[in-house]
């Protein structure tokens, strides 16, 4: 007898689904940030787009998900604010490790 995979009746499957979805956008939009700050030099680099509406978005999926999940788009949020105010290397490879925790949380 076929069972539904384990989960599959499971409440946080579509939040699950919906916050993989806004991550994968966030890092599309991370990757074409990286491309512009590599291109210029410390100093002249600005923020080609704001992510301000993403992130409150990825906030608000995250309301219906355990507080694992709240944790880490909080210090996503923060670290994104951090590289906003001041860009580096250093603290772009934060944002983008940030985004891998997440969705490594929403594999296992």
């Amino acid at each position: 007898m076929n069972f539904p995979p384990q989960g599959y009746d499971d409440e946080t499957v579509i939040p699950q689904q919906r916050l993989k979805l806004l991550l994968h956008k966030f890092e599309t939009e991370l990757n074409k940030v990286q491309f512009v700050f590599q291109q210029h030099l410390p100093g002249q680099f600005q923020m080609p787009t704001r992510f301000d509406k993403e992130l409150r978005t990825l906030r608000a999926s995250v309301e219906e998900l355990g507080t694992e999940y709240h944790f880490l788009v909080e210090r996503l949020i923060s670290d994104y604010e951090h590289f906003r105010d001041q860009p580096d290397q250093e603290k772009l490879d934060k944002l983008f490790s940030d985004v891998k925790s997440l969705q490594l949380l929403l594999i296992g």
